[in-house]
């Protein structure tokens, strides 16, 4: 080790920087492809048929969530955005969708949701899961017309 502090400093310094590099490229070698936060590649996997409802008492949304891929998902997430009437977001809800969603199949939600004058669904996240699906699925209805 240098004998000054500002040797030490210096080397400090790019330690921190050599580490910070580092844990970045570990980062997005760790990270898992099959999930997905949030992003727009949700609308061509998953279709939301949805409408306004009360459980309870309390204002809700509810409907499917429609799988087209090839593949089961699973820990899908859905955003329920509360939109005031210029279409800026008031209120977010997020809610887990339970079970897994077979592919070409869908599944039942409702999540309870502040009142607001109109709502913007989508998936938040989700993961794929490898070799088929295990049921959660569902049939019957006819789910809503995308309910404003």
């Amino acid at each position: 080790m240098s004998g000054s502090p500002r040797d030490r400093l210096s080397e400090t310094s790019v330690s921190v920087n050599v580490l910070a590099i580092v844990m970045t490229l570990l980062g997005s070698v760790a990270s898992a492809p099959a999930q997905n936060f949030g992003m727009e590649q949700g609308t061509t996997y998953f279709t939301i048929d949805w409408e306004r409802g009360q459980h309870r008492g309390k204002p809700s949304v509810r409907g499917y969530i429609a799988n087209h891929w090839g593949l089961a998902a699973t820990d899908l997430r859905l955003k329920v955005e509360g939109l005031d009437v210029a279409g800026a977001v008031t209120s977010t809800t997020v809610d887990r969708i339970p079970g897994d969603v077979a592919p070409g199949s869908r599944a039942y939600f409702e999540v309870l949701a502040p009142p607001a004058p109109s709502y913007r669904l989508s998936v938040m996240t989700y993961t794929w899961v490898d070799g088929g699906g295990g049921g959660g699925g569902g049939g019957g209805g006819g789910g809503g017309g995308g309910g404003m």
